[in-house]
């Protein structure tokens, strides 16, 4: 596309660094930015309000190794600084496209500020992009007055992703060594392993090692849940018990953030692959910063000389099963949708999940065999519609199962997206019906399980009231 205006080139700038479609609220988004996402055929998501935009745009971020895109039409970054907290809370990369700058309070939500001119405009949107993405990834505002966005502009040559500098030889000769040491290592993944190519090499980094694997939150699904590897979330009674005896974790992908490092013996040798520095977080006695996958790979002929580690392969599928069976026995109502949930629908569903009861119950519900398939947040009222909005536009071919107490608000993302979310309901539903979609009551969990089998099959979107199982 030849960009001729500031708009042309932001929209430009985007879809280079992988960005699918732009979110907004409101009806005043400038038609120069109509016209150059047109052109560029990126696809101009609306949304009932600016503060969902923008949760939608971060969500978005989460799932794909590009930034989420917002334009704030008819509101500033005052009015959304929810998604910007939500964003900084999950290390979410997230361009903000606005019409005037922020107050002090909300600029200190966000990684940084740009004010486009023009003449510069392909530096300051490839700056924004670059520090969006740069880890640890955030929300940045791009401040676009209209009369700015209309105006023309010189287009140039950007680099819009940030380059992670490999780690030294020594430091990867340091990191094989204490592997190769390790009788007992322990694995503990995080939010760094969502995108990339990370899944595909921890698996076999895993099962050379042999290691048990546990995870935080954002790192379920790395490895998948049904390897006998994956011993379920960081702070369980079995990581615990994992971590007790470990002579050697190792950390991939794990930020500050997540508070892992607060779950394991501060006098246990700390190993930490990822793309920050965990130095200042917790002791390492290796620090291993570069991109994930190249470091695995990096390291898998230095290891090839290391004996088999120490654990008992049967106490660790005693482990698992025993955790798998105290998931089986919690019969709170939240834990039986899901797992009805899980067994009948396809290997692949992402779940959206507004927790009522603690979010390892949640975790423990749905075993995951990729990253992103179980969406949680306790903190943004806004955050299941958004989340099952983003992850239908994101992954289209993918069932979304939005399980919630407030139905309400997520019928509205259905019918406008005219997607095949699922939606049940662990609260009464006002009426027999909502919007276009008849409300199907799930009595017991046998018909529970009959409702959600036939959905599955039809890939239909539906309402399901199952508060009285």
């Amino acid at each position: 596309m030849a960009a001729t205006t500031v708009a042309g080139l932001v929209v430009d700038a985007l879809g280079r660094a992988g960005v699918a479609r732009i979110f907004t609220a409101g009806t005043g988004v400038s038609p120069a930015f109509l016209l150059s996402a047109a052109e560029r055929t990126l696809s101009l998501v609306r949304a009932d309000g600016a503060v969902t935009a923008a949760l939608m745009a971060a969500i978005t971020g989460e799932l794909a190794d590009a930034p989420g895109a917002v334009i704030l039409a008819d509101a500033g970054a005052e009015d959304i600084r929810p998604a910007f907290r939500y964003a900084v809370a999950n290390r979410a990369p997230l361009v903000a496209l606005t019409e005037r700058g922020a107050r002090t309070e909300t600029a200190s939500l966000l990684k940084g500020a740009v004010d486009v001119e023009p003449a510069s405009a392909s530096h300051w949107i490839a700056h924004a992009v670059q520090l969006a993405l740069s880890d640890p990834r955030g929300p940045v505002a791009v401040v676009i007055p209209p009369e700015v966005a209309i105006s023309p502009a010189i287009p140039m040559a950007t680099a819009l992703r940030p380059v992670i500098p490999p780690p030294s030889a020594q430091a990867l000769d340091a990191a094989a060594q204490l592997l190769v040491n390790a009788a007992r290592p322990v694995l503990v993944v995080g939010l760094e392993c969502r995108t990339g190519d990370v899944a595909g090499w921890l698996r076999p980094f895993a099962e050379t090692l042999p290691a048990p694997a546990l995870t935080t939150l954002k790192g379920k699904g790395v490895l998948p849940d049904p390897h006998p590897l994956a011993l379920g979330l960081v702070g369980s009674a079995t990581a615990r018990s994992l971590l007790d005896r470990a002579d050697l974790i190792v950390t991939v992908g794990v930020d500050v953030i997540e508070g892992a490092h607060d779950t394991w013996p501060p006098a246990t040798t700390v190993l930490h692959l990822g793309r920050v520095s965990q130095a200042e977080a917790w002791p390492t006695t290796v620090d291993l910063v570069g991109d994930i996958a190249l470091i695995i790979e990096e390291l898998a002929p230095r290891i090839r000389t290391r004996s088999r580690a120490d654990w008992d392969v049967a106490e660790l599928d005693r482990l698992k099963r025993s955790a798998i069976a105290l998931a089986r026995a919690d019969r709170s109502r939240l834990s039986r949708v899901l797992h009805v949930a899980r067994e009948l629908t396809p290997a692949g569903t992402i779940a959206v999940v507004e927790p009522t009861t603690s979010e390892a119950t949640v975790a423990a519900a749905w075993p995951a065999v990729a990253p992103n398939e179980l969406l949680i947040d306790l903190d943004v009222p806004e955050f299941p519609p958004a989340a099952a909005a983003a992850a239908a536009l994101q992954h289209p071919d993918r069932q979304v199962i939005c399980v919630t107490t407030a139905p309400q608000a997520i019928l509205g993302v259905i019918e406008g997206l005219a997607s095949s979310i699922v939606i049940v309901s662990v609260s009464p539903v006002p009426g027999p019906a909502v919007g276009r979609i008849a409300t199907v009551t799930a009595r017991d969990e046998p018909m529970l399980r009959a409702v959600l089998g036939r959905i599955a099959r039809q890939r239909e979107p539906a309402l399901v009231d199952a508060s009285n199982i």
